[in-house]
């Protein structure tokens, strides 16, 4: 997976995601969805030959970065407590 920053504010955050398709980006906007300062959060791949897209996200003020981070650590966490079953 490669990121790339194209568009922050104090509010929201734009990010090129290469190498991710709906799988994982569609799991980390429901978890974006969840967190109380995300206003609002979508991903968008232009094209499925393409193995490109973009993740937008808004919150209350909260740094989008921060919330995107505490999204993929209740992935993880949610992903080791499944793991832990098998």
């Amino acid at each position: 997976m490669e990121l790339k920053i194209t568009e922050i504010g104090k509010d929201f955050v734009r990010i090129v995601i290469k190498g991710e398709d709906h799988t994982f980006l569609n799991l980390l906007q429901h978890y974006l969805a969840e967190d109380e300062h995300v206003i609002f959060v979508r991903y968008n791949i232009p094209h499925p030959l393409i193995e490109e897209a973009e993740l937008f996200v808004k919150t209350d003020g909260d740094e989008p970065i921060k919330a995107i981070l505490r999204a993929n650590e209740k992935i993880e966490k949610d992903c080791s407590k499944l793991m832990s079953l098998l």
